[in-house]
């Protein structure tokens, strides 16, 4: 009887084990969803410093003060299923040296000039961090000050990655 009872007991620890087994190998080895990934280049060092999960659709705004004109400037970004990143809007109260022309659709929203419609599409792009212009990143209800998570003069590159999440956090990116 009591062997009997041990035996079930065992079946039971083998039964949860193997779901458990089963449970985990769904959640790391499946896709999961694309991550916002940020990674501090330094020379040939690579360093994942941010990784946000995101849907397609959803957007992030870097806004910084530009740096001869003291002067806010904010650039949204679309996480796009074809492309990765779609530039998609860029609102400044002056344009400032250097900033080109984007493209898109010109709308004044009181002192803001607002550029909309860009879609320019990238599969990354880089950015160097600066105090002088105090970048910060506005993305779900987070906010991130880039200044924080990479030091002076840091270059940073922004892409989406996609796969597992195993995949993803050999590749630091998850």
């Amino acid at each position: 009887m009591v062997a009997a009872a041990f035996r079930r007991r065992r079946e039971c620890f083998y039964v949860l084990g193997m779901l458990l087994l089963v449970a985990s190998g769904i959640y790391f080895f499946f896709p999961g969803p694309p991550v916002l990934t940020i990674i501090h280049l330094d020379g040939e060092r690579q360093e994942s410093v941010a990784a946000i999960p995101v849907t397609a659709g959803s957007w992030f705004t870097i806004q910084y003060i530009h740096s001869v004109d003291r002067l806010p400037i904010h650039e949204t970004f679309l996480v796009d299923d074809e492309y990765g990143l779609l530039l998609s809007e860029f609102r400044f109260i002056a344009l400032g040296a250097g900033m080109g022309d984007g493209g898109g659709d010109i709308v004044f929203d009181g002192r803001w000039t607002v550029v909309e419609n860009i879609r320019k599409e990238l599969t990354s792009f880089h950015l160097r961090v600066s105090s002088i212009t105090e970048q910060t990143l506005l993305i779900g209800d987070r906010e991130i000050k880039l200044a924080e998570i990479a030091p002076e003069s840091g270059l940073l590159k922004f892409e989406i990655r996609r796969g597992s999440r195993a995949y993803l956090m050999l590749r630091g990116g998850g």
